[in-house]
């Protein structure tokens, strides 16, 4: 199963329609999206695209409520609130176990525990991969293209791989 991975859209529409249609093209089903939407249209361009999204709130997502709203209509659309990783609330995939964030501090946190096949985070705008022991600890980028070229990831549970993929 490949998984895409995003983070930081910050309202970049244009950026965000371009990596769904990528992600499409794969026939990938499950999106993670490690926080920073910011307005509610880009939930929603999200969740109309079909895809299994699981999201984390950013930073910077400026009204939870609308977003949240969006998820109600959206069955496909699941918001996890600060982060994915409990033990009542493991994105499990595959067989595998996620840990998703959007702040580094956290994910490292996380990652270091063993709990997760792989921990996913976003905020920093910069592509990460490092890996713990058995674990992956991946930050895809941004969609934004605020600090760089618009980057976002694809996690495969098969062979316990990822791929950046820049747009």
């Amino acid at each position: 199963m490949q998984i895409a991975i995003l983070s930081d859209v910050h309202d970049n529409l244009k950026a965000l329609e371009k990596a769904l249609s990528n992600i499409q093209s794969r026939n990938v089903t499950d999106l993670v999206f490690c926080g920073d939407f910011c307005a509610p249209f880009s939930a929603r361009l999200m969740a109309e695209s079909g895809l299994h999204v699981h999201a984390v709130f950013g930073n910077n997502d400026g009204d939870r409520f609308q977003i949240a709203k969006v998820a109600q209509e959206y069955p496909n659309l699941k918001l996890y609130g600060e982060y994915i990783g409990d033990e009542g609330q493991k994105l499990v995939l595959d067989g595998q176990s996620f840990g998703v964030t959007h702040y580094p501090y956290y994910a490292k946190t996380m990652v270091k525990t063993g709990w997760y096949d792989a921990v996913f985070f976003g905020h920093s705008h910069q592509v990460h991969r490092q890996k713990y022991g058995p674990s992956l600890l991946l930050n895809p980028g941004e969609i934004a293209g605020q600090m760089g070229g618009s980057t976002f990831a694809i996690y495969d549970t098969e062979f316990r791989s990822s791929e950046i993929i820049a747009l």
